[in-house]
Formats: C-alpha cells, sequence, structure tokens
C-alpha cells in the first residue's frame, strides 16, 4: 500500500515527533508499504537509516518571516506555505493512506483526498487547536493520539473521541551496549565519576534547567557528579549560562545533535537518566528509549509521563528541583535499585512501547 507522511519539520529539526515519523515510516516499509516522507527543505543531517525511505522536501516560508500575529497564526502561515509546494506532488503522484502529525496540516490533507479513494489519518501528540479544527476532525477517516492522557485532552475539541496508539521504541536501536567512548572522552569523564544523562531538545519547556539546578544541589556531596546532556535547539545558551553561573561549567557537558544510532551508547555513559519537563508530555518517546537502554530515569509527573514510567523510575512534581535531587541521591546512592529498575524498565517498554504495534494499529484504524 502507498503511504504518505506528511510533516514539515521531519526533515527540518530532530525533536520527538520528527523521530517517531522517521521510526514509524521504517516500520511500516518493513511490514512491505510503499512509504514517502514529505518534509521542508533543509540542510541539516538526517537519521543515518532515513535513506532507507523515499523521501521528497518542498521549500516553504519559515514562521519568522511572518508579521508576528501570535504563534498559532504563524505556524499556520508556515505550513500553509509548505502546502503550497508540496500538494500538487502529493496530488501528481497520489496515494492510499495519508499520514499527518500536526492539526495545522489537516485541512490540506483533505483537500489532497478530493476525488480519490484515499484515506486521511491524524495522529496527535499536542493540543493546538483553531477554529474549524472539529468539522475537520470529523472528516478523517482515522483519529488517534499518542497516549491516554492526550486523547483526554483533545476529544471535546476534536467532536470525537481519538483512538489511543501508544509510539514504540526500535529494540535494536535502543538496548544495552557498551558506552560510547568517544563521547566519554570528548565530555571529559573520569573513572569513579557518577553520570546523569538527558537526551531532548533544548527548549525551556524540556527543563533541562531543572537538571542542572539539582546537580547544583548535590555538588559538594557528590563530587564526581556529572551531567550529559544529548540535542540541539535554542534554549542551549541560556543552559551553558546556567551552569557557568552555578560553577558548573566543567561538570555539564552539551554533546550537540547525537544521531539515532548513537544514542545507545550515549545512554550507557550514564547511571540515571534524568527528564524534568515542565511542559505538559504528550507521552515521553525519549524516555522510553532511555528505559529500553536499560537505564533507570527520574522525570516529571506529568502529561502522559506516568503511561512510560508506571511504577518503575522516580515521579517527581515538576518544577521542584530539591524533589528531582533527592530522587537522583536516591537512585544513586541504591545500585541494587538501579539494576532491579533497569531490568524491570526494559521489560516494560519492549512490552507495550513498540513500533510494531503503533504501526498494525494504524493499518487497522485505516483499513
Amino acid at each position: 500500500m502507498k503511504w504518505v507522511l506528511y510533516n514539515l519539520t521531519t526533515t527540518t529539526s530532530s525533536g520527538g515527533v520528527e523521530m517517531s515519523v522517521w521510526a514509524l515510516g521504517r516500520e511500516l516499509a518493513r511490514r512491505g508499504h510503499q512509504v514517502t516522507i514529505y518534509g521542508g527543505a533543509s540542510p541539516r543531517s538526517l537519521p543515518s537509516w532515513a535513506g532507507e525511505l523515499e523521501m521528497l522536501t518542498f521549500p516553504y516560508r519559515r514562521r519568522e518571516e511572518f508579521p508576528n500575529l501570535g504563534s498559532r497564526a504563524i505556524k499556520f502561515m508556515e505550513r500553509l506555505s509548505f502546502a503550497r509546494r508540496a500538494l500538487p506532488e502529493l496530488r501528481r503522484r497520489g496515494f492510499e493512506r495519508l499520514l499527518v502529525f500536526k492539526p495545522f496540516d489537516l485541512g490540506p490533507a483533505l483537500w489532497a483526498r478530493r476525488g480519490t479513494r484515499g484515506k486521511v489519518g491524524f495522529l496527535s501528540g499536542g493540543t493546538e487547536t483553531y477554529p474549524g479544527l472539529a468539522w475537520l476532525a470529523r472528516r478523517l477517516d482515522y483519529l488517534g493520539s499518542v497516549s491516554a492522557f492526550n486523547a483526554g485532552q483533545i476529544a471535546g475539541v476534536m467532536g470525537r473521541h481519538p483512538q489511543v496508539n501508544h509510539l514504540g521504541v526500535d529494540p535494536e536501536l535502543f538496548r544495552p551496549v557498551p558506552p560510547d567512548r568517544e563521547l566519554a572522552a570528548r565530555c571529559g569523564l573520569a573513572s569513579g565519576d557518577e553520570i546523569l544523562v538527558t537526551a531532548v531538545r533544548l527548549v525551556a519547556l524540556k527543563g533541562v534547567q531543572r537538571a542542572i539546578r539539582a546537580l547544583a544541589a548535590l555538588a559538594e556531596a557528590r563530587p564526581g557528579l556529572k551531567l550529559l546532556v544529548a540535542g540541539e535547539g535554542p534554549y542551549r545558551p541560556e543552559l551553558e549560562r546556567l551552569a557557568a553561573e552555578l560553577g558548573l561549567a566543567g561538570r555539564v557537558c552539551f554533546t550537540g545533535f547525537l544521531d539515532p544510532a548513537r544514542l545507545a551508547g550515549f545512554y550507557a555513559l550514564g547511571q540515571v537518566a534524568v527528564f524534568p519537563s515542565m511542559g505538559e508530555e504528550a507521552l515521553g518517546l525519549s524516555i522510553a528509549e532511555a528505559m529500553a537502554c536499560g537505564l533507570p530515569v527520574a522525570a516529571s509527573r506529568l502529561g502522559g509521563v506516568p503511561e512510560v514510567v508506571g511504577d518503575l523510575g522516580a515521579l517527581v512534581p515538576p518544577k521542584d528541583d530539591q524533589a528531582l535531587a533527592r530522587a537522583i541521591n536516591e537512585l544513586l546512592g541504591d545500585p541494587e535499585q538501579r539494576s532491579e529498575l533497569s531490568r524491570r524498565g526494559r521489560e516494560r517498554v519492549l512490552r507495550e512501547f513498540s513500533w510494531s504495534a503503533c504501526a498494525e494499529r494504524l493499518e487497522r484504524g485505516l483499513a
């Protein structure tokens, strides 16, 4: 079957949605489908296995280039500038199944379906709304959400209740492996250091600043404690300034973007993974990836995060640096607990969060 996964930022950014599109496309291709990724034109590096899929990119006008009429308005205009170039090719090439990931793409996707026998689905991972969204949602062939939490958030707005479809983790990429020695050397790690790790997009809502403040609270009691941060984003300069202000510049290492194939070796450097988000995470797929690599996690108790962690990690109130520090300290001080959480956490992720199951639910939903 001919599938199109349509999302501007898949090729222009490296957040959770973007990595999910690549992974889902890969899984659908493995299941025998013809998969094409539609994304925005960009010079940035793509995942090493992006070449396994057909990819079409189109120029677009970046949101910063529009008059600032509000965040929703400029996002909408950015997406429309992309649609204006992508939709003629989408119509010309045709599709049998079209899946979008942002509510701003519903109108263009449904327009592309006109006069065809194709079906359109939307897999939600957020709460952005605009007038007429419910009218569009009722015309979809499939409405899904990445978590029960997000499904509850958008059910009323959409005028129908979404099917819960948890995203997955690739067990070939995310598994216990030896530590990445090049990264260890780059970050100046020494024998006996205690390492916290996190891999997120560097924006304020991901809460990396909370992890830095928790490290500061533990710095004297644990002089070998360090934090490794993988990811890219506009908030990095502010995080670097905070680490310097707190006297932690030598104890916080920013690796920049890491290809997904390298993340398991990154996680293997750590004893605890920290995800102190301050925004309502729809799910928290990065947390599942860390757990699949055998790491115990300390994360904020919000959004869909408890659906991932269950009782196999430390869940703390968001924006509570001291609670995060206590949770980290407890995990670091109890190797037996860490070992048990490592084993059972990986089992939980492999059992409940797989791309195979996610793709199968999509196939059923768009049958």
